[in-house]
């Protein structure tokens, strides 16, 4: 009893740690977005990722094995996990402020849910689970307020690019449960260098290599792109798939909002009134609610 309670203790610290991850790279491709298109911001961020855990898998004296048997899978988890993501939502935040990105992101639970289903024989649907997630995703609105609406034509675009690019996450971590087994690093490595050969080609196209501007902030905030929500957080988020699943692991959707007001607060000086403090006895209900584990009798 101890045992799985330390384990779920341990689910949760780990799910927190990356929505408060997750979150701040939001504020970090507002700032990419300042000198690099979003092919640009997509390419560096997944090649820099890759590099990253490329180092971490030599020194722990892994093995390197970018084509095996397993490459089909990891050049599909590349292409919807890094490629198809990390173009979109900057392409998406251009326009859109980074609340209303969080917003759309959270919407990623209900989606996991259905598609879970469907494809996986332990994460049925439950009415306990659609409530929860409806309770959830209210507190996100608390968080972020009710100014989720857009009002012309390229937000709505840009809407539609976010909730693509956070749909495509939720695709893929059903996908990696396939090779959850393996080493985290080394399949993290993997999609992230089939991530950078997909981008490829377009950053050649559509790269700027001619008139390259250099600014602290903006290629600060790729290289923590790459080596903390990408290289670090991928590679813990497989390890949170391998020990709860992926419906628990997309949850994270209605914890980065909380964490996403937080920092606007900090580093943009937006207001936090009493609806953030709602917004999160309402997630943290919300994911109890889904979570709790209801005892069937004999």
């Amino acid at each position: 009893m101890s045992r799985n309670l330390n384990t779920e203790i341990s689910n949760y610290a780990l799910l927190i740690f990356l929505g408060a991850i997750w979150a701040a790279s939001f504020v970090a491709i507002k700032f990419s977005n300042l000198i690099f298109n979003p092919i640009e911001v997509g390419f560096y961020r997944t090649f820099i990722g890759s590099i990253f855990l490329f180092l971490a898998v030599k020194f722990r004296g892994g093995s390197i094995s970018l084509f095996s048997e397993n490459t089909r899978i990891y050049s599909l988890v590349g292409l919807l996990n890094a490629s198809i993501p990390f173009t979109l939502l900057p392409y998406g935040l251009i326009t859109l402020p980074s609340n209303i990105g969080v917003i759309i992101l959270s919407a990623n639970p209900f989606f996991a849910l259905v598609l879970a289903h469907f494809f996986t024989l332990d994460e049925k649907l439950s009415f306990r689970k659609i409530i929860g997630s409806i309770i959830g995703f209210s507190g996100v609105v608390f968080a972020v307020g009710v100014e989720i609406f857009v009002s012309d034509w390229d937000s709505l675009i840009s809407a539609l690019a976010i909730y693509v690019g956070a749909s495509s996450y939720v695709i893929s971590n059903l996908i990696i449960r396939r090779i959850s087994h393996l080493p985290s690093d080394m399949v993290t490595m993997n999609t992230l260098f089939w991530g950078s050969i997909w981008l490829l080609p377009l950053v050649l196209i559509y790269g700027n290599f001619q008139n390259i501007e250099f600014s602290y902030i903006p290629v600060f905030a790729i290289i923590y792109l790459g080596v903390i929500p990408t290289g670090l957080a991928f590679s813990l988020r497989q390890v949170l798939i391998r020990n709860a699943g992926s419906t628990f692991m997309m949850q994270v959707g209605y914890i980065i909002p909380i964490f996403g007001v937080f920092y606007g607060w900090l580093f943009l000086n937006e207001k936090v009134g009493y609806s953030l403090i709602i917004s999160v006895l309402l997630v943290v209900m919300g994911i109890g609610i889904s979570r709790i584990r209801v005892p069937i009798k004999e």
